[in-house]
């Protein structure tokens, strides 16, 4: 297989889909090997639940914490987690969640709903800073918390304590019981419990996660070492042995986790890269086992083969989420929603597909991506029509691109994401007379870049937090803590909010419908470019690997059959 694999890698070096500066780059094995190897791209910012904003971290967090309710990457659905059960009230308002006896953090000691009412209400403490924290504006006196925490810089530790507390006895939140958990919505929510189970709703321990040391009453009380090796309490089937930034994390079993009996992969070490042309070259030489971004020139040789029958480890599968540009909307020229208009316009997105997708990912005219949420069907958007682009262009002030300023394109370290960004800045050179400045930098600093609206266009993605239209649309809201465009507008606003308060299907998809018309055939703050297929690598000896929309991993599933070479 090793042979197999280094000719594989060697014959993909002469065709010139891995960069020859890559063949070099191996992996030390001197420590013990771990039984699983996993490897899904660059370094994880954060391992904190409550701060987390991507979908590398959400994977991980998703094998060290256990939320009330889990992800059924089988069924595609929630299903109990650390609650064996819930009730719903019959008007769709109360939750109540019952929690496991055996439940336990990482140390041994009982794991009760007082935890869960601390982590949501951190989640909400806008001392903490989760740019997920609408995810739970659903639940009643939700958004009155965070105004209440907002505000606290200028009082002292008591007056704070109090405006806190105060809040905190209006939030929908109460722990019954050490095993009961209440929680009281503002409006129905179809969609809670798979909200429930998303990561910013994991727990984590009070006496782990704040520091002891005395802060103002308007910082947050987080200590940042609290997920470090040795310091962080969870309670999900692993906890983190060891943490080596920009090399290796080790996961190991968790002798505490209430399910602990079901989880066979003793040990998993997790491999961070920013290039996914090294990630895959590491798992043909033999030194991973499971990787989930393939990069795009390999795996359409890959599609290739499976189809034919021999690489039956490759896993190429509709993936709920969105390819597409940014724009920051409070600098000119891109404050023109002309602008923004004519550059979606000129785009040529099956080029796109063609020539960097390589996977026949479907071309993207709206954003929440065609056909994946079966009650949901989308507005007409926007075809590709370069005439159009160029009056809206001259419409705006700069005839065949004359007095254009040169904008900067920012993507973060991937070939598929330089030659998408190679592509756009021709088609638009080309079509519309604008030139582009490309800056590649680390997935890290692209966050924060992205974050602070430090970029004129930047590439962008959306992977479904959950299978609902929602997810992809309520983060344009005026202010959404993952908006990351500044743009704004009430109508939109209004309708989202609409949408939130209606429970029947039909009526809801049409109100999304009229929201995401605004949002990419009027305004486009952002330009869809295509919809994701998700491309895979896992070996032989590794089972129970589902295919899911989501494309999340269920670590506690898995296991190494010893005689496809496992040890």
């Amino acid at each position: 297989m090793w042979k197999s694999s280094w000719r594989g890698a060697a014959a993909l070096l002469i065709l010139g889909l891995i960069p020859a500066s890559l063949v070099v780059v191996t992996l030390d094995f001197g420590h013990r090997k771990a039984a699983l190897r996993f490897s899904q791209g660059p370094e994880v910012p954060t391992l904190d639940p409550q701060k987390m904003q991507d979908v590398s971290g959400g994977r991980i967090a998703g094998a060290l914490f256990e939320g009330l309710a889990v992800f059924d990457p089988v069924a595609a659905s929630p299903k109990p987690g650390v609650a064996h059960r819930w009730d719903i009230s019959d008007d769709g308002l109360v939750y109540t969640f019952h929690l496991r006896d055996d439940a336990r953090w990482s140390d041994g000691s009982q794991l009760t709903a007082e935890d869960f009412r601390y982590s949501w209400r951190r989640a909400l403490d806008a001392r903490t800073g989760s740019l997920y924290n609408y995810l739970l504006f659903a639940i009643k006196g939700s958004r009155e918390y965070v105004e209440a925490t907002t505000g606290l810089a200028e009082m002292s530790p008591e007056q704070a304590d109090a405006v806190v507390e105060a809040a905190a006895a209006r939030l929908g939140i109460e722990a019954v019981s050490p095993t009961v958990l209440r929680v009281t919505l503002e409006r129905p929510t179809r969609a809670f419990i798979d909200l429930v189970a998303f990561h910013t709703l994991l727990p984590v321990k009070r006496s782990s996660v704040e520091t002891s040391r005395r802060v103002r009453a308007g910082d947050d009380p987080t200590d940042p070492a609290w997920t470090h090796p040795g310091r962080i309490v969870s309670n999900g089937p692993y906890v983190l042995d060891e943490w080596k930034l920009k090399y290796r994390m080790r996961l190991v079993r968790n002798e505490h986790y209430w399910n602990r009996k079901h989880v066979r992969v003793p040990t998993i070490d997790v491999y961070p890269a920013e290039s996914p042309e090294t990630v895959y070259l590491q798992y043909e030489l033999g030194q991973l086992d499971l990787i989930t971004d393939v990069p795009n020139l390999a795996a359409e040789q890959l599609l290739k083969e499976r189809r034919a029958g021999r690489r039956l480890d490759f896993h190429g599968f509709p993936y709920c989420g969105t390819y597409f540009l940014r724009f920051n909307c409070t600098k000119p020229p891109l404050d023109d929603r002309r602008v923004r208009l004519a550059l979606s316009l000129a785009l040529d997105k099956q080029e796109i597909v063609d020539r960097a997708g390589r996977l026949g990912q479907p071309v993207a005219r709206t954003f929440v991506p065609e056909g994946q949420i079966p009650w949901y069907k989308g507005p007409e958007g926007h075809g590709r029509d370069v005439e159009r682009a160029r009056r809206l262009l001259a419409e705006a002030g700069y005839p065949g691109g004359k007095g254009f300023p040169t904008l900067r394109y920012l993507y973060n370290t991937s070939e598929a994401h330089k030659r998408i960004a190679e592509l756009v800045a021709e088609q638009w050179r080309r079509e519309l007379g604008i030139v582009l400045t490309l800056q590649n930098i680390e997935w890290k600093v692209f966050l924060e870049k992205v974050g602070t609206l430090d970029y004129d266009i930047a590439r962008a993605a959306w992977i479904a937090d959950y299978l609902d239209p929602m997810t992809f649309l309520d983060m344009f809201v005026t202010g959404g803590g993952n908006n990351d465009t500044g743009w704004s507008n009430p109508e939109y606003d209004r309708l989202i909010g609409e949408a939130g308060d209606t429970v029947d299907m039909e009526r809801q998809a049409d109100i999304f419908r009229r929201a995401e018309a605004i949002l990419i055939e009027e305004e486009m703050p952002v330009a869809p470019v295509y919809y994701y297929v998700s491309a895979s690598l896992v070996r032989d000896r590794v089972k129970g690997y589902v295919p899911n929309p989501l494309n999340r991993i269920a670590f506690e599933d898995l296991w190494i059959d010893a005689a496809e070479g496992g040890p």
